[in-house]
């Protein structure tokens, strides 16, 4: 009785462990990781820094794990650096709103700045950008990101 309880135990665990590889492995890599970085404009003329960073609070548990701090600025074939300056405080609205997202859907836990994860970023804030400037030619430019604990 033993061993046959011994062997029902190990079949048990053994499939426990394979269920729960297969529910927590990672996200399949993209064919090729140059195909997610998109391409930013290069028309200088039409690039603003926005005036103060982004802080992200990173939560675990409920609790605050560390903060991301972000630089952005804007790039865009249509908007004026003015025009993007006058509408600052709106489109900083929209992209707190999606840095927020990002981060509680665990944008920037582990690896953050792996390609795929930033193109998920991109896309998210070039996406605010769009909307609130009514140009689909507009994009996100991460001057600098930096994780800090605690």
């Amino acid at each position: 009785m033993a061993k046959v309880l011994a062997l029902i135990m190990i079949i048990a665990l053994g499939g426990g462990g394979a269920a729960a590889g297969f529910v927590l492995r990672p996200p399949p890599e993209p064919a090729d990781p140059e195909a997610a970085v998109p391409e930013i404009a290069e028309d200088l003329d039409s690039v603003a820094t926005l005036r103060d960073g982004f802080i992200v609070p990173v939560l675990r548990d409920g609790r605050v794990w560390s903060h991301v701090v972000l630089r952005l600025g804007v790039s865009s074939d249509r908007s004026a650096s003015d025009q993007i300056a006058q509408k600052e405080p709106v489109l900083r609205d929209g992209l707190n709103e999606a840095l927020f997202l990002h981060g509680n859907l665990g944008g920037f836990d582990g690896d953050f700045t792996d390609p795929v994860s930033m193109a998920r970023l991109r896309t998210r804030l070039d996406a605010v950008l769009q909307d609130r400037l009514s140009d689909p030619t507009a994009k996100v430019l991460i001057v600098s990101m930096a994780r800090q604990s605690g």
